[in-house]
């Protein structure tokens, strides 16, 4: 089961560590002290990221920004 994600700022360090406790209890005993270690710095940094696209606010009107390029065949 995922764990809950706690959207409030305040609480990251909480959001970091459940996520963490849960990768750490799937793949723990198969990952060294060093690779949990980055384990959890790549976490902090999702969740970090996460936060970021979380704190932006958009309206159901606001459509996915997408770039058309046709497609040429070659001659």
């Amino acid at each position: 089961m995922i764990p809950l994600i706690i959207m409030d700022n305040r609480d990251a360090k909480k959001e970091v560590e459940l996520l963490f406790e849960f990768v750490r209890d799937l793949y723990g005993d198969r990952l060294t002290d060093e690779e949990l270690e980055e384990v959890r710095n790549g976490v902090e940094h999702i969740a970090e990221t996460a936060a970021a696209l979380r704190s932006i606010k958009l309206e159901n009107s606001v459509e996915p920004f997408s770039v058309f390029k046709p497609h040429r065949k070659e001659a």
